[in-house]
């Protein structure tokens, strides 16, 4: 389930991503456009100020890759929205962007009557790394792919059809030593490096997406645990938790809380305000267990159980168990005072401390965490049994043996608890809860 939601969400950020990305690219056009024309405007003034000289035929073709960026980014600025966007205009502009550095380069050397070795010379070739960074910007490896191809061909058909030679002027007499680096093999390098340069940026976004769906996959797993686990045990399962996930076992402290005649109180309550009612209750007992780090894993009915010691065990955990029960009763004392409620709220907690087995069941629909044993049946039990005992907060042995305060608690009875054949010792708080 997690894979597909994974997959159509990294689908649609590329989507949102490729729209955004071309309307960054058309800007950069236009600022290539601009910084073209004003830099040949300066060096045409700053030259012929200097040596009296026009650059002529260098200033045309700069003025025409100046214009053509211009006008190719302008273009890409309009149709860069989502009601107007294809997928097919980013291949539509990548021609035109490649198109435009092989035009401009087979004016430069055919203008000066040069051969295809002298193909590096252009200024305009030293725009191709620039207009492989900017298509990286897709994030669209098809389309760096297929710019990389064009300008390998591009550059190729050039330079044969300029008449590429092995050596420039070989046979002419005292040729200079720097015309040697417009040779074949040189040139040569320079398209390979190229087409280097090209698959780099070809990596890059691959390794970009594939980041990006890894951290899509990520988030979509650490929802879906949210969806049916505690959020204290979520990010453990996520970051890889086995024993977690798979189960383990370890002493935790559990805590029954359970509402006494709720069925009296709902009869007298129309759905809207019983589910109000259920609401409020249940934010108490998180709020109050988060406070004392304890957490909730899971309500029943209008009951809870609530786990101290899990994942983690603890030192104090009794004590933090013990601690919540009596302030939660002193919430629900508080509460029957605020008149929110039809009828005074009262509830019933149990306490024990014991062995559990705890982990995952289910599966990736459907999962969720429990704890399995004698414990906490013996919780349930020692909650069950406020009723008899007439208190409000009643804990074993083992749990008042935690507490940072053990006089607090008197002996109670000892019994076996309903289903059980084993007495355990129960004891209630001294005083009642909330008093003090």
């Amino acid at each position: 389930m997690a894979a597909p939601l994974a997959g159509d969400l990294v689908a649609g950020l590329m989507r949102r991503h490729e729209v955004a990305a071309e309307r960054l690219i058309g800007w950069l056009r236009v600022g290539i456009g601009v910084c073209v024309f004003v830099t040949v405007i300066a060096a045409s003034h700053v030259l012929h100020e200097l040596a009296g000289v026009s650059l002529g035929v260098f200033q045309h073709n700069a003025w025409i890759a100046a214009l053509g960026f211009l006008i190719a980014g302008a273009a890409s600025i309009v149709l860069a929205v989502p009601q107007r966007w294809h997928h097919g205009y980013a291949y539509l502009f990548m021609v035109l962007d490649v198109g435009l550095v092989l035009a401009i380069a087979v004016l430069a050397l055919g203008e000066r009557d040069l051969p295809g070795n002298a193909l590096p010379s252009a200024p305009i070739i030293w725009a191709i790394p620039l207009v492989l960074a900017v298509g990286a910007l897709r994030y669209d490896v098809k389309v760096q792919l297929c710019a990389v191809a064009l300008l390998a061909l591009g550059l190729v058909g050039i330079a044969v059809g300029l008449g590429h030679r092995l050596v420039l002027d070989p046979a002419a007499a005292g040729t200079p030593a720097w015309t040697q680096l417009f040779s074949m093999p040189v040139n040569v390098m320079r398209l390979t490096l190229i087409l280097l340069a090209g698959a780099a940026t070809a990596l890059g976004i691959v390794r970009s997406r594939r980041l990006l769906a890894s951290a899509v996959r990520d988030a979509v797993g650490r929802a879906s645990l949210s969806r049916f686990l505690p959020a204290e045990i979520a990010p453990r399962l996520a970051a890889g938790d086995a024993a977690l996930r798979w189960g383990r076992r370890q002493r935790a402290v559990i805590a029954f809380v359970d509402i006494r005649d709720s069925t009296g109180m709902a009869e007298g309550m129309d759905p809207e305000s019983l589910s109000r009612f259920f609401t409020a209750f249940r934010t108490r007992v998180l709020a109050c267990a988060r406070r004392h780090h304890g957490f909730v894993d899971k309500f029943i009915g209008d009951g809870a159980l609530i786990l101290f010691g899990v994942p983690d065990e603890g030192g104090d955990d009794a004590a933090r168990a013990l601690a919540f029960a009596h302030d939660l009763a002193g919430i629900v004392e508080a509460w029957n005072g605020t008149r929110e409620v039809p009828r005074a709220v009262r509830i019933g907690i149990g306490i024990h401390v014991g062995e559990v087995f705890c982990g995952i069941v289910g599966d990736e629909e459907r999962m969720e965490f429990t704890v399995l044993g004698d414990a906490v049946n013996v919780a349930a039990r020692l909650e069950q049994a406020t009723k008899r005992y007439g208190a409000v907060v009643l804990a074993s042995e083992a749990a008042v043996a935690g507490s940072s305060d053990p006089a607090a608690w008197r002996e109670v009875g000892r019994e076996p608890l309903a289903g059980r054949t084993q007495a355990i010792t129960i004891f209630a708080p001294a005083l009642p809860p909330g008093a003090g």
